[in-house]
């Protein structure tokens, strides 16, 4: 008997959890795509595009203030599908609306912009930690500029020697060419490479900052 019943129930056994198997597997992939679909939805953006509105700041003055007064940025460059990040010293040009830094004539950030100048530079700083009764909502004052444009090498040598100076000046002020130190020399510039980003887009944002 018990094996008549074992005959008669296995294969409703079976198609049900064939068919339980089925329904999860659906189920599943109706998720990826949802999740797919979101993704899809936040990559398909524009550059200046931001989530948290409440945190956007489009004020240029704002902006461009941030970008002549901050100390350093970070650089984004790619090759191939690896992205790399360089910490750059840099001073901000406004009436040409461009970013300019130095670097070697050779090396692993010269051979990414030359197969790819499209770059993202960011500069930002941090106030407190923005403590919470819950952990999710913890959160920390800031201020950030991201520009997003493309980094050329500058050819000219009188153009490359004025960035230079002002970078100079940037960081340090108190020291006087021709009096502190030798004025930059004809041979320095071979040896130096000077790069201007000419910003297409930058988007600013900030987290309850605080000057307290």
């Amino acid at each position: 008997v018990l094996a008549q019943l074992d005959r008669l129930y296995l294969p409703f056994v079976s198609a049900y959890f064939k068919f339980r198997d089925a329904i999860s597997l659906t189920m599943i992939a109706g998720e990826n795509r949802m999740r797919e679909s979101m993704h899809d939805k936040h990559a398909r953006k524009a550059l200046d595009e931001m989530r948290l509105k409440e945190n956007r700041v489009d004020d240029e003055a704002w902006i461009e203030q941030l970008l002549s007064n901050n100390s350093h940025a970070v650089l984004a460059t790619t090759h191939h599908d690896q992205p790399f990040v360089t910490p750059v010293l840099f001073v901000y040009l406004q009436a040409q609306k461009a970013v300019c830094f130095h670097g070697a004539r050779t090396g692993r950030l010269r051979a990414n912009l030359y197969y790819n100048p499209r770059v993202a530079i960011n500069v930002s700083e941090f106030g407190r930690i923005l403590s919470h009764q819950e952990a999710s909502e913890f959160n920390l004052e800031y201020r950030s500029v991201t520009a997003f444009g493309t980094a050329a090498l500058v050819e000219d040598d009188q153009e490359a020697r004025r960035i230079l100076e002002q970078l100079f000046k940037k960081y340090a002020p108190q020291l006087a060419p021709g009096k502190d130190f030798q004025p930059i020399q004809a041979e320095e510039l071979l040896s130096t490479a000077v790069y201007k980003i000419d910003i297409d887009t930058w988007t600013g944002k900030q987290q309850a900052y605080s000057t307290e």
